[in-house]
């Protein structure tokens, strides 16, 4: 997890403007960050605060303070992309679960304002590698016909082949691996 840093200009009882950061979530134990070029001012933890100019002390930010200074920022930001991953069968059929993933993709879409859906397909490395690209095109192009014909509404609906590239499981050239062969949807 990532350390969010959130900077704060903020009118101190109609004075002159005050800026600050703050330590928006838990560094996860890394230490904290770091701040100025020799980093001798340091956040270790959520909600610290310290002011940008001068050489301030650490201190813990009010949640009205929080709230007054971020809530805003934090309620604009984007919701993260949601990631789904249906697995081929031998066959070349999608396994027993997807469809309900499907209906799982239909209603991420659903809960956002302008959805953008991109549907990438993969393979194993048993094959040439512009065989795969192939494969992986065509997979990924019946999932997005299925997700169209279940009434998918996207602003944007993208389909993608990485073939023999980004394999979950690491394998040599030439090698069979099931769990290669899968259709990804990130819905964003």
């Amino acid at each position: 997890m990532q350390t969010m840093v959130l900077l704060a200009m903020t009118a101190v009882a109609g004075c002159a403007q005050h800026s600050y950061v703050m330590l928006a979530d838990d560094s996860g134990g890394r230490g904290g960050v770091m701040l100025g070029e020799e980093g001798e001012r340091r956040l270790d933890a959520s909600g610290q605060g310290m002011a940008i100019a001068g050489t301030g002390q650490a201190y813990v930010v009010p949640d009205m303070r929080r709230k007054a200074d971020f809530d805003k920022a934090l309620a604009a930001q984007p919701a993260l992309p949601e990631r789904f991953s249906l697995h081929i069968a031998p066959s070349g059929a999608l396994d027993s679960t997807a469809e309900q993933l499907l209906d799982s993709v239909l209603l991420a879409a659903q809960r956002r304002d302008y959805p953008v859906v991109t549907v990438i397909g993969h393979t194993d490395t048993l094959g040439h590698r512009a065989a795969n690209e192939q494969v992986g095109l065509r997979r990924a192009q019946a999932v997005a016909e299925l997700l169209r014909t279940k009434g998918l509404e996207a602003m944007e609906l993208r389909v993608e082949s990485h073939g023999e590239r980004n394999l979950l499981i690491a394998t040599p050239d030439a090698t069979a691996e099931t769990r290669n062969r899968r259709v990804e949807i990130l819905v964003r």
